[in-house]
């Protein structure tokens, strides 16, 4: 897989928070990182989180 920002290579690895785990994509020259939930949410205008009625905070 060809990552979308910088065009190199990436790999698929397992991401652990503080409460889970996930599977996606990091790049191995950037460090963009793609998974499902990310992708769903740049494909909907507001996004998941507007859905689920949360909001991001900074």
């Amino acid at each position: 897989m060809k990552c979308h920002r910088c065009r190199n290579h990436m790999v698929y690895e397992k991401f652990y928070g503080p409460h889970e785990h996930f599977w996606g994509w990091r790049c191995i020259f950037c460090g963009e990182i793609v998974d499902p939930v990310i992708l769903e949410n740049r494909e909907s205008p507001t996004g998941r989180a507007a859905v689920n009625g949360r909001t991001r905070r900074r």
